[in-house]
């Protein structure tokens, strides 16, 4: 039995209609800061509402209640397209209304493990200007602060040198993320022993909350390649809690997992890794392009695909994943969307990638156009095997689409 001061817990599944009493603070709440995320429609009936969860899974907490909201196929395919390689937690799959922090214990963990990695093989370090004023000179003089200093304190010299140091962006921002989910009441007591250990090795490291339009610059530095999925981990756990500019704020604690960024990230990871060894292909992910309008008084046009596979600086494909059932009506706005795409780039195909419970693919030809479209849908349930398999099928037909 509930006690009095817990709040009642709504067990929802992402993508399916609930209908169920709600007092008006949990409404206001929702519609005023998660309308994206869970859609709230009135039945007709004095305090009922049809809930549906928008493509979103883990746990929320409203005024007067708390919304586990579970995934469409198992926990263990969402760890899956998050880490392929990662061990699947081995509790049950079963979520009970008091859990619902699943994909956050997963994260969390996998950030902790990540991050000891980086401590154990070093952190990266990049160099960075120092200031510094005394009697000896250190490295260069600045001449601003020089200039600036009193004209008797001839013997104070202002210096200016670069410091080989592991207190850059990357790792700030690390680190920002960790001791930001360490202070969510949802993060369970392992995880959180875990992450404060792999946090040891970042002493040194200033820690400041990363804007949300800081991160694609966080994203673009030139680091080793091994440390692009702990920063990508990073991001998405920022997203998820919404941290950025308000980091360890959790007045009203939640715990939201796009499953749209995750199926993008699968994707993406089967990708690249295919297209790794190729001499003339690339693949550019989430590239913004700025497409010029012959007219001078008309604004640019940009535009930015989940991927692209180019070659010699063109265009080839353009595909875009999308986290819903496959339209059956095949004029939708993800049609138009990819096909203008195509257009603008000068494209020779453009692929919609929908999750599913098998994978198939759909060829477009067209009459007056020489772009061909292909629509695939990626299996995303059952064993992991056959999962990866799928992936790999879907390399395959864009590798036959190249030609």
């Amino acid at each position: 039995m509930r006690s009095p001061c817990q709040p009642r817990s709504l067990v929802l599944t992402e993508r399916q209609p609930y209908i169920t009493r709600l007092a008006p603070g949990d409404v206001a709440f929702l519609l005023e800061h998660h309308r994206g995320r869970l859609e709230v429609l009135p039945t007709g009936r004095r305090d009922r509402y049809r809930l549906t969860a928008l493509g979103c899974v883990g746990v929320l907490i409203a005024p007067t209640c708390r919304f586990v909201i579970r995934p469409k196929i198992p926990w263990a395919n969402v760890f899956a397209m998050l880490d392929p390689l990662a061990v699947v937690p081995a509790a049950s799959d079963r979520i009970a209304p008091e859990i619902g922090t699943e994909a956050l214990d997963f994260l969390a963990g996998q950030l902790a493990r990540r991050m000891a990695e980086r401590v154990t093989a070093g952190l990266y370090r990049a160099y960075r200007e120092q200031n510094e004023q005394g009697t000896v000179l250190h490295g260069r003089v600045d001449l601003a602060a020089q200039m600036r200093e009193a004209p008797g304190r001839k013997d104070l010299l202002h210096s200016q040198y670069d410091e080989l140091s592991a207190d850059i962006p990357c790792n700030r921002a690390v680190k920002a993320t960790a001791e930001a989910v360490l202070q969510s009441p949802l993060l369970c007591a392992d995880v959180r022993a875990a992450l404060r250990q792999a946090l040891a090795g970042f002493e040194g490291v200033c820690s400041a909350p990363v804007p949300a339009r800081s991160w694609d610059r966080v994203q673009a530095e030139r680091l080793p390649a091994e440390y692009y999925p702990l920063v990508d981990l990073c991001r998405l756990l920022a997203d998820s809690l919404n941290l950025h500019d308000s980091a360890g704020n959790m007045a009203a604690p939640r715990f939201l997992l796009d499953l749209e960024r995750v199926f993008e990230m699968h994707i993406t990871r089967g990708i690249v890794e295919a297209f790794a060894q190729s001499e003339s292909l690339t693949v550019a992910v989430q590239t913004t392009h700025t497409v010029n309008e012959p007219l001078a008084d008309q604004p640019d046009l940009t535009i930015r695909p989940d991927l692209t596979i180019d070659h010699d600086g063109r265009t080839l494909l353009v595909i875009d994943a999308k986290w819903k059932p496959l339209p059956k009506n095949a004029e939708t706005a993800d049609l138009y969307q990819v096909l203008s795409y195509g257009t603008l780039l000068g494209a020779q195909g453009v692929v919609l990638v929908y999750p599913g419970r098998k994978w198939s693919v759909r060829e477009y030809r067209f009459t007056h156009t020489p772009l061909r479209l292909m629509v695939c849908t990626l299996q995303v349930g059952g064993t992991r095997q056959a999962c990866l398999r799928s992936v790999r099928r879907l390399v395959k037909s864009l590798k036959s689409t190249i030609g």
